[in-house]
Parts: structure tokens; sequence; C-alpha cells
């Protein structure tokens, strides 16, 4: 090494190497050289060998670089790796989440974080993931609500064993009646449709099939006559039945349907009607010497309101003994209850749909011993929340457990309804949650702040794309789910034929 060397090496901040070090450094490595070179001739043969055998293929070493060309530009600047810390270098080593293991029940669609299968069958999660069977499907309109609903709730549901599914079909597609009368058409069962007049399907409101009162064995007690045939009139006259009212109500129940058991036939509407307004002779006595005849005047106004009723808004619907047709439909594992002819205004498809809800729920109570999973889809489920008959369905709901009866219903806009509405009770008692997207904030805000959802959630909800939601069992965090369907079902939850003129 020259004295110039020596003094740029001392420049760049290296240590002057002693003369001596320099002279013992230069012997030890002559001293290595005839070894050196013997071994590495032997390996070069060797490796020259192997590589002509085909059984190596060697990578041309890099070109060395020289320091003067170096220093003066001649290669590419070698590029310095950044520094980092054990913290810092957390972010490069991302978490990734587990997929659920669960392999029970019926898939609804895809998680779009982990990538996994949607399980929301309400049976299947029943014990470990909730308590309550009842679901709950909430959001705007055109988010595809009703495809979840048709194909995970319905469709999927009917491959099963020991399921049915019943549904109360109040949206109207074109001159094909409800919705559903494609897929009872697909799956050969009979629509029951219900309209005004003399023309269509009857269900008595009196149907022996609903309990007369009669405490049950298995401990599981719907609604009964005189507790649906009160909220009928309740919500005829406007307000609530007085105590002379509710007595004269029992009583001509009780001798109503005495008389037909004597008969062997069914009690009508019409005939409990002609009952409270001319009592039969005799039948004031249970109140006694006293009240006897004076009791003969307390079921004049509820008399009148089911009058009203069996002659106007529910004429043909409930007033006459219950259609066959009813009755052999639960036999199939389909049940298609088609109430799209009936107004929206009136009693009327409140009435209907409840008096389905309590006959089916008395129904399945007698049935019970044959473990029948059933699920009610109600998708307009705003109509049956308001007044006693409301009331009536929420009390049905609470026992479903004991019914296996699991309710479906769905909501459109929450802002709308007052904090107190019978339908906010309904939305709360359910146990799987479907959240699609909303259009209005405070629709997004309400939604939120009624299932406790995570902050930023209201962003998450205004934000879903068609198909997608956050689905929300029990105390879980929401999961976003992409709803699945298959070509099948695709072409059977297409209603958009009428808009588009043509079927899609």
């Amino acid at each position: 090494m020259t004295s110039t060397d020596n003094k740029q090496d001392r420049r760049r901040g290296h240590a002057a190497t002693p003369r001596t070090a320099r002279r013992f450094s230069l012997t030890r490595r002559s001293k290595r050289t005839g070894p050196d070179l013997a071994a590495q001739a032997d390996t070069a043969a060797t490796l020259a060998a192997a590589q002509s055998a085909g059984m190596i293929t060697t990578r041309r070493h890099p070109p060395t670089r020289k320091k003067w060309l170096d220093r003066w530009g001649w290669y590419e600047i070698r590029v310095e790796g950044a520094w980092t810390t054990t913290r810092q270098g957390e972010a490069l080593n991302l978490a990734t989440m587990r997929r659920s293991v669960r392999h029970e029940g019926l898939l609804t669609g895809l998680n779009k974080i982990s990538q996994s299968g949607v399980i929301t069958d309400p049976y299947a999660l029943y014990g470990s993931e909730i308590e309550n069977i009842n679901i709950a499907v909430i959001g705007d309109i055109g988010k595809a609500k009703s495809s979840l609903i048709k194909t995970a709730m319905c469709l999927r549901q009917l491959a099963l064993p020991n399921r049915q599914v019943v549904v109360i079909d109040k949206k109207r597609q074109g001159n094909k009646g409800g919705e559903y009368s494609g897929i009872a058409d697909a799956v050969g069962a009979g629509s029951i449709r219900f309209r005004t007049g003399t023309t269509g399907m009857r269900i008595n409101l009196l149907d022996p099939a609903i309990a007369t009162g009669v405490e049950r064995t298995d401990g599981v007690a719907p609604a009964g006559q005189e507790a649906l045939v009160g909220a009928v009139i309740e919500d005829t006259m406007g307000r609530p039945l007085v105590e002379t009212e509710k007595a004269a109500l029992g009583l001509a129940l009780q001798v109503v349907n005495d008389r037909a058991a004597r008969e062997n036939r069914e009690p009508i509407l019409m005939e409990l009607a002609d009952e409270l307004l001319g009592p039969s002779a005799g039948s004031g006595a249970a109140f006694g010497d006293q009240w006897a005849q004076e009791s003969r005047r307390w079921g004049l106004n509820p008399g009148l309101a089911l009058r009203e009723l069996c002659l106007g808004d529910l004429k043909g619907l409930v007033d006459g003994a219950t259609s066959p047709e009813v009755r052999a439909a639960l036999d199939h594992p389909f049940v298609h209850f088609d109430v799209s002819a009936l107004p929206n205004k009136g009693p009327a498809l409140r009435v209907i749909m409840t008096v389905i809800n309590t006959w089916l729920a008395n129904v399945l109570a007698s049935r019970s011993a044959r473990h029948m999973q059933t699920l009610l889809l109600v998708e307009e489920g705003w109509h049956v929340a308001d007044g006693s008959t409301g009331k009536v369905f929420r009390e049905n709901m609470k026992l479903s457990r004991g019914l296996g009866l699991s309710t479906v219903s769905a909501f459109h806009h929450i802002s709308d309804l007052p904090v107190d509405s019978p339908a906010r009770a309904l939305m709360k008692e359910a146990g799987i949650v479907f959240l699609y997207g909303q259009d209005r904030v405070e629709d997004a805000e309400e939604t939120a702040r009624m299932y406790h959802l995570p902050p930023g959630s209201t962003e998450i909800i205004m934000s879903l794309a068609k198909g997608h939601c956050l689905v929300k069992y029990g105390n879980a965090d929401p999961i976003l789910m992409e709803h699945v369907r298959s070509d099948l079902e695709i072409a059977l939850t297409d209603t958009d034929e009428v808009i588009k003129g043509a079927a899609a």
C-alpha cells in the first residue's frame, strides 16, 4: 500500500495499518497460497465435471466493483436499507382473521373480511350464538332484502327435512299475485289467496284449532279465541274493551262454541255477533240475579263492531268456516298465503295477518310432539305491528321457542317510527338482524343506535352496496356479508319483470 493510499484511508476514517502488521499479513498470506490453490483446483475440476454431466447449473457471479470506478460514479448507487424498530416492524406481519369452523346449518353468504362462509340458520345457531330464533331484516327499498328472505329463509330451508316455511305474501307481482307465487309453482305448492268478497279463501276467526283458553299440558299457550276476537274488536272500535264488555264477550264465546260442538260444526263470527246483540235466554244467569237482565246490554258495542266487520271490511275473509284448502296447505313444506289483493287501508290486512299467525301458532302447539321447525315470513312487518292485533302478534312471537316457530319480518325506515312504536318492539324481539344499506342519514344513525353498533357503523351502512349487509346475532360484533345466490335462485327471486316490461 502506497503512502498516498494510506493518506486516503485516513481521510475516509480508517485507521492506519502499521508496517509490521502489513508485513506479517503478507507473509501469512504467501504461506497459505500453495494449499489454497490446490484445493481450488480440485473444486474447480469437480464442479466442471458435474456441470458437464448436467447435474448442476452454476450462476455467474456479479462483476467485481472497482473502487476507483465506484468513486467516480461508474456503477449504480447502492441502495441503503431503511432503518426500523421491532415495534414499527409489526406492521410488516399483519394478523389474519381466523376463519369460522362452523359447519352446521345453511350457508347464507360470504364474509367479506375473512372470505369464509356465513351461516345464519336460526335453528343451527340456537343455544351457542342466540337465544331468540326470530329474525329482522332492515334496509331501504331496492337493497335486495327480499332476495335474502326468499333464498336463505325459504328455498334453502325446504331442502332440509322437518322444515316448513309459511309465507304471508303482501307484495303484488303483476297479474301473478304475490311475489312468492313463482316459488310456490316451482315447488308444487298451491297458493291460498285471500280477497274481500265471497270468491276468496276463508280462515275462521273462531276456528276450533284456535285455543279456547284451556290449559295445555305442554305449557305452551298461544293467544286464544277470546284474546284474538277482543283484539279485533278493539281495533275496530278504536278503544279498549271495558270489563262489562269483556264479560259479555267471554260468555257469548262459550255459548257459541258449546252450540257448535253439539251440532258438530264450526262456530262462525256472525253467529257470535248475533249472540252479543241478542243473548240466548237464561245466559245472563251466570252474572247473578241482580245483573242477569242488565248483562244483556253489555255486548251491544262489541256486537255492532263484529257485525260491521262481517258485512264490511272482513266480508268473505274470517266470517265463515275455514276453507279446506287452508287446512290441506299445512301438509306441504311450503305454505303460501297470498294477501296481496287486500287493501292497505282498513283493518282487513292486519286482522287477517294476525289471525293467520294465531291460527298457525295454535296448530303448531297442538302438533308440538312432531318437533316441526317452522319459519313464518312477513316481509311487510309494519302491517302487523300496530294496534291490539299487533300486540297479539308480538305475544305469539315470544312463544317461538316452545312452538319451534321463527318469525322473519322486514322493515324499511326506522326513523319514521316513534320511539315507543310497536314496530320497534318487533325489531328488538329478533335474535338475528340483517342490516342493509340506508340512503338517509337519520335511518342509518337510528339503526346503529338501536342495535348498539360500533363507532363508524353509520358510514358503513350508508355505503353498503346492493346485496351486502351487516349481520348481527346475539351480542357479537356485526359481520360484513355478501349474499350469494345460485343461478336458479336468481331466476326465482327476480322481481323486475314488471318494471322492465318482460321477464328478466
